[in-house]
């Protein structure tokens, strides 16, 4: 008997070791799913990211939909979710572009997070971002061979301008992302949204995604940071009709279908949003959302300055992103100056990876990449970026049952052995004709300048003093350049395979079709390895593959420099209410429709 996901979806995460998506939607049998993890509502000390999720049977219980009001029930008790006030969270920078098919950095992600809503035709739960929920879609379905997913559209919800959103918008959007419109280039991020064939309206309110091969995680790809609904048809494609093809949603006023719309943006100085009366979603208890009447960004792109502010209670929140996230010696500040007036959120790690193009000489020699891992002293990394507050990492996340138990002893991430792989790493270069080293260029972004510096100082003792330089560029130049090819080495970035809790997720970041990869390469092997993992319906089978593709790619293509994972604090006001911890990336959640302030 097949049923229609119109409840919560189990995911493959990284500690759910749980495959059968396929068996989940065909069950008819019951298994409890997980506990959720609680929700900072109570203003904890520390906030710590869970450890495990437990592993579902082959049928988890299908539970009812969280949209519709229960049956009334006595008043809980504790504090209730209040309406009304404006919160103040901290913002790294500007975007350097609106244009989300041409830029995914946070300073982009998490201010649209808001206007956008949470998800698209589908999002991760809030309460567990390791199970998918219904959002614009009420319900989904796949044919037999998980190669159709048609989803029912839901009805009722418009865009910010009041024009009903229909099934014809969400088509129009995924081919604009996923193929491109009008000579419109497609999204960067397009070989992520899965082998999509092609979109169809079916019976006006339905679309359906058709692919070139199976894909039994879906319709997971659709919940990521580089999946926001903020490209309205009935505004852009005009715009692209008389031939602004590269019209971006700040052209037309940020209109969206999420909680929140655009007040106000002052570069360099703050971006507004204020409540959209008209939001469709509503709270587990049947409550409109969302709670607050508006957010406020102020733009901060000093982190010492962020924290100043908090403490002087002029900002709700410290700032996200790199170089901004907290170190351990300001949380004891904070926590010994507020005490229950603050607490903190441990935000899911990402870890970063050094890019390599492997198509280019000399990294198309196997050798070179080899000497270049097994120089990095990736521990050094831990303990002069991430201030000692960290963990190594391959593939996936080093808490995952998906990694390699012995990771940690593999040639270059072993602390211990590091003077022997340097002196191996000598070798290597030297039997590919480089006894002296050559010259690179490590393409930098502005905001990940440290990361590049570490990555010179690193490189210079191997390739030689004068020989390795960064070229720092602003973020649009840096996609650019990823996705013309036109790099040799890019700085340690988490960007690209920060999904460690997917494998059909991540491989995106990792496969040789993606023209936009930190990772440029011709190597077949690694297509296969992750295409079989996306068949395989046995989660033995697919751990197995999994930790072969992590060793493939570590240790003997060597195409991917991974290097660590980050502990991402940050700091919130003891009012600040009712938000879930995202438990698989920085963005999720950052809708902050079930916010609320106690004061």
């Amino acid at each position: 008997m097949k049923k229609r996901a119109t409840t919560p979806i189990r995911v493959l995460g990284p500690l759910t070791g749980v495959l059968a998506l396929a068996l989940t939607l065909q069950a008819c049998g019951a298994a409890e799913p997980p506990t959720p993890p609680p929700t900072p509502t109570t203003a904890p000390a520390i906030i710590a990211t869970p450890t495990t999720v437990a592993t579902p049977s082959p049928a988890p219980r299908v539970v009812a939909s969280p949209t519709p009001a229960p049956a009334a029930t006595a008043t809980p008790a504790g504090p209730q979710p209040k309406y009304g006030g404006i919160a103040v969270f901290a913002h790294r920078g500007d975007p350097t572009t609106w244009d989300l098919l041409l830029d995914t950095n946070r300073n982009l992600t998490l201010l649209l997070a808001p206007i956008a809503g949470p998800g698209t035709l589908v999002t991760r739960c809030r309460e567990n971002n390791f199970e998918i929920c219904p959002y614009l879609a009420e319900s989904w379905e796949p044919n037999p061979t998980f190669t159709e997913w048609t989803f029912r559209v839901r009805q009722g919800v418009v865009w910010h301008d009041g024009t009903p959103l229909t099934a014809e918008d969400i088509k129009w959007w995924l081919d604009l992302t996923v193929k491109g419109l009008s000579g419109r280039k497609p999204s960067k991020d397009a070989a992520k949204f899965g082998p999509i064939e092609k979109v169809e309206v079916v019976d006006r309110d339905k679309v359906r995604i058709v692919l070139s091969e199976p894909r039994v995680e879906y319709p997971a790809p659709l919940t990521e940071r580089w999946a926001y609904l903020a490209y309205p048809r009935h505004l852009m494609k005009p715009q692209m009709d008389k031939g602004n093809v590269s019209v971006a949603p700040n052209e037309v006023g940020w209109v969206s279908a999420g909680p929140f719309k655009v007040a106000r943006y002052d570069k360099g100085s703050v971006f507004q949003v204020r409540r959209f009366d008209r939001y469709w979603e509503k709270d587990e208890k049947g409550r409109q959302l969302p709670f607050l009447d508006g957010i406020d960004y102020p733009i901060i792109s000093e982190s010492s300055t962020v924290l100043a502010a908090f403490r002087t209670g002029r900002v709700d929140r410290t700032g996200l992103g790199s170089g901004h996230f907290l170190v351990r010696p300001q949380m004891d500040t904070l926590k010994r100056e507020l005490g229950d007036k603050v607490w903190f959120a441990n935000y899911p790690p990402t870890g970063q990876l050094m890019g390599i193009n492997a198509r280019k000489a000399p990294y198309n020699d196997v050798r070179v990449r080899q000497a270049i891992s097994l120089w990095l002293d990736r521990q050094d990394y831990i303990d002069a970026i991430q201030d000692g507050d960290g963990d190594l990492v391959a593939v996936w996340l080093p808490t995952s049952p998906y990694t390699n138990p012995d990771f940690r002893e593999w040639p270059g991430w072993n602390p211990r052995t590091k003077a022997q792989d340097r002196k191996r790493a000598q070798e290597l270069l030297a039997q590919a004709g480089y006894p002296n080293g050559f010259k690179v260029t490590i393409l930098t972004g502005q905001a990940w300048i440290n990361y590049g510096e570490w990555a010179q100082a690193q490189l210079a003792g191997l390739l030689g003093q004068g020989n390795v330089r960064i070229e720092i560029v602003d973020s649009t130049t840096f996609f650019d350049r990823l996705c013309r090819s036109a790099f040799e080495l890019v700085n340690p970035l988490s960007s690209g395979v920060e999904a460690r809790y997917s494998a059909e997720t991540v491989a995106g970041g990792y496969v040789s079709t993606n023209r936009c990869s930190y990772i440029q390469h011709d190597d077949k092997k690694v297509d296969q390895l992750f295409a079989q993992i996306a068949s395989s319906f046995v989660k033995e089978e697919r751990t197995r593959l999994m930790r072969d593709v992590e060793r493939y790619l570590s240790t003997e293509s060597w195409l991917a420099l991974n290097i660590a994972v980050e502990k991402s604090w940050a700091a919130y006001r003891g009012y600040v209410k009712g938000w879930a911890m995202p438990l698989t990336h920085v963005t999720g959640n950052a809708d902050y429709a079930t916010t609320w302030l106690d004061k």
